[in-house]
Parts: structure tokens; sequence; C-alpha cells
């Protein structure tokens, strides 16, 4: 097992050189700048924080090593390969592909000619592309939007004085947005037979696929060309392939998340990662899965305390997501007083309950601290980490349907390419996945809406009723 760390290099002693110095005792005496002695021990400190930092982040283990041995015994002694054809849409450019990652790999050799017949050790490598599809759909859906407006209004008062009154309205407005849905679909076949050409080596096929939907016009111009995705996922395919195939065994290494947990006062550059997801990491490191699963569960479930540092800001965002959220008029109301204003966590509750109803703050006060937070986004990180780490655990021990399911609830919290292909992969694995067929309602998006499968660590409750 490899692991990365922060070695400090070793002293030099040179020789001292003994030199007239062209700078007077006076100016020795008198700098030309002043640096307070508090300005420095912070200035020190701070300098000391970033280098526990960097020495903890590079030796924090957040990967987990094992070894795999040789897949095929058919193959052992195999180190060399000639590509006898590779056939079917795009197989020109593919087959340049595995040229090179063959000529990468660091245990089998290219054979720019077809090999003799009493070789032992060559292989003559046939591909098909079996399937191939690349697709965009566009389509106009409606969409609503809901929007504060402030006005300002004049009253009259008994004093005969114009008073202005600033009075907010919730608007809401439908309008027609482009929705282009993308459909990616390969299969590569694989079929290796010895020199001689009679005996079959190696038949398999190796598949992915990816689903993605883009909104809006910002979002619709940095959709990246079918074509590089393609190369994308035919690269990736013939990596997997020369894995499977590989005649000594191999170390893997699969990355795990961190999880976030910037330091308050250092504007986030400074990031220990969640500090229960960084202990599961190294539990599952040691191959100590049982632990390391429950660890990452009890971040998905554990109370959520607000920090001392957190602060709540009422924008109009918020009260947007609190009118979709479905909190009554007679509750948002109130808090329309608030406006534009942030309190810190021991003014909050003080300020909601001289706002709303006493009933009304039972009900909703941790909705509406919810959506005011203003460090929400980090437990949607942390979130989507842990259920991915999960995900990987339960792929190692080929539990599949646990670690769909963690995949897509990953991607549910926060939406990446990352988690959506690790989900894709799995249904491969379990072989009832098309992403061409339009009847199977199944998508990563779906998928991350369903309830935990019977295996999973934690269950949702289901109260009986009498």
């Amino acid at each position: 097992m490899t692991m990365q760390c922060w070695i400090l290099g070793l002293l030099e002693r040179g020789n001292i050189c003994k030199t007239r110095s062209t700078i007077s005792h006076l100016k020795i005496m008198s700098p030309p700048f002043t640096f307070p002695k508090t300005h420095f021990f912070h200035f020190s400190f701070f300098s000391y924080l970033l280098t526990i930092s960097l020495l903890f982040t590079g030796c924090a283990v957040n990967h987990i090593s094992y070894q795999t041995p040789p897949q095929t015994k058919e193959l052992s002694g195999i180190n060399s390969i000639y590509v006898n054809q590779f056939k079917g849409e795009q197989s020109v450019l593919f087959n340049k592909i595995l040229t090179h990652e063959i000529n990468q790999h660091q245990f089998l050799k290219y054979l720019a000619v077809f090999p003799e017949k009493k070789d032992l050790n060559a292989a003559v490598l046939s591909v098909e592309v079996s399937r191939y599809a690349a697709h965009d759909t566009e389509e106009t859906i409606q969409q609503k939007h809901i929007s504060l407006v402030e006005k300002k209004v004049l009253q009259d008062n008994p004093a005969g004085l114009n008073t202005v009154k600033r009075v907010f309205e919730f608007i809401e407005k439908s309008y027609p947005e482009r929705l282009i849905k993308r459909t990616l679909d390969l299969e590569l076949s694989f079929k290796i037979i010895n020199a001689y050409g009679d005996k079959t080596l190696y038949l398999n096929s190796e598949n992915a696929s990816l689903k993605q939907n883009f909104r809006g016009e910002e979002n619709i111009l940095l959709i990246p060309d079918k074509m590089d995705e393609m190369v994308l996922l035919a690269q990736k395919l013939i990596q997997k392939f020369l894995d499977r195939i590989n005649p000594e065994e191999q170390e893997r290494i699969v990355a795990l998340e961190k999880g976030t947990n910037p330091v308050p006062w250092t504007l986030g550059m400074l990031d220990f990662g969640h500090p229960r997801i960084i202990r599961s990491n190294h539990f599952a490191s040691g191959m100590r899965y049982d632990l390391a699963l429950k660890g990452w569960n009890y971040v998905l479930f554990e109370p959520r305390n607000y920090p001392e540092s957190e602060s709540f800001f009422f924008n109009d965002e918020v009260y947007s997501r609190l009118k979709r959220a479905g909190l009554p008029h007679t509750t948002l109301e109130p808090l329309l007083e608030v406006h534009d204003k942030s309190f810190d966590r021991d003014e909050i509750n003080i300020i909601l309950m001289g706002l709303i109803q006493n009933q009304d703050y039972k009900n909703y006060s941790q909705i509406i601290k919810s959506h005011a937070r203003v460090s929400q986004n980090v437990d949607r990180l942390n979130l989507a980490a842990a259920h991915y780490n999960l995900g990987v655990v339960y792929n190692l021990r080929s539990e599949l349907e646990l670690a769909g399911f963690h995949f897509a609830r990953a991607n549910a919290y926060n939406p990446h390419e990352k988690y959506s292909q690790a989900w894709a992969e799995i249904q491969h694995l379990k072989g009832d996945y098309n992403p061409l067929d339009e009847l199977m309602d199944l998508s990563v998006e779906s998928a991350g809406t369903l309830t935990p499968p019977g295996g999973a660590l934690l269950q949702p409750i289901k109260f009986k009723t009498p």
C-alpha cells in the first residue's frame, strides 16, 4: 500500500564566507518598516496551521488499495498482442486508442506484424463495436419561477405626514425552458485467440452508458461534443479490458471522498474534510469495512446541530424556497420583516419566536432555519460524499443493489457525472439496464428517490396503523 506524505528535506551545512557588510549599523538599528508583534504572532500562528494542514491532508488515507490476481488463466504467459481486426462504427478511431493504450501498458507489447504460429507468448485480438448510440433529444418544458418583488407604498398617518411602507409580493411566472436529453451507449466485444488460431483464450464484452440532462441556455451552450464523450467511453472500456487480461497481479486503488468542513476564519482556504468521513475512510483503507459502513451511515443520520459560526440570511432566494416548500402564507408573511437581514445561531430563535405564533414556531422553525442557513450546501456535499463511499465499499463486496442505491443518492444530493457514471456501471454489472429502452423508467434521477434496499444498514420506520 502506498501513501503520499509530505517529507521535510534534509538540512545541509555550507562553508561560512566572511565578507564585509555593505549595510551600516545605523540601518540595522532602524529597519525601513515596522511589524507589530501581535501581527507577527498571528502570521506565525496561521503559517503553523497551514503547515499542519498540508501535512495532515498529505498523509490522510482517503483510498482503498487492494491486490487482484490475474482473472484469466488461459492468458498466463501472454506478453504481446497483435490486433487482427477492429470493425464497427468509429472502428478506425477506436483502433488508434487501443494501439495507444497497449503501448502504454506495463506488461503487454503491441505487435505490428502477425506473430509466428509457434510463438506461445503472443496472441491475436479481434474487436467489434457491437453497440454504438449517441442521441440528443430536445424538448421544451414549462417551468414556474417564483420571485419576491418589493414595492414602496405611501401611507398617510394622523400627523398628516406621508410615510413610505415596504410591501412584498410573490409573483409566479411560467416560462418555457429548453431541455436536451443526452444518451450515450457503447459496447465493445473482445476476442483473443492464440497465435496458431485453434484456441480461444478470451471472449467477453465491455459496455458503458451515460444519460445526462441539460437545462437552460447557459448549460446547453456548455454541452461537450458527443464524439468527444464517446471517445472517453471507448478509452475507459479499453482500459478495463486490458486490466482484465493483465497476466500479472495488479494493485488497484479506489479513491474515497473526504467531505468538507472548511475552517470558518480561513475563508474556505483550509478544509480538513468531515471528521467522521475521514475516520471512516481510515477504517476502509485498513479493510475494516464494517466500521467504515457504520461511520458513513452515522454521517447520513446524525443529528444536525448548528455550529457556533452558523448564520441565517433571509434573501429573495430563501423566501422563494420557503414558498415552494409550502410554508403557509400566515407564517411566511411575518418573516418578510427581516428581509435582507442576517442573524447568528443565538439570535435566530429569538427572532422567529417574536415574528410567528408559538404553534407555527413548533411546526416550521426547523424548516425555516434549514432554508435560511448559509452553510446548507456543506451538508449536501458531505451527504453526497458519505453515500458515494458507501457505494464504493458495497461494490467491492459485490453487493450491487446497495451500491447502486448509494451512488444514486449521492447524485441526488450533488449531481455529478462521476456519481451517475458509477450508478450506470452498477446497472450494467447487474445485467438489467438498457438506456435506449424508453419504456424502462430507470435513471439515476428516479433511482435517487427510491427507498433503501432490504440489506441497508438503516431502514425507514414503518408505523402500523391501528
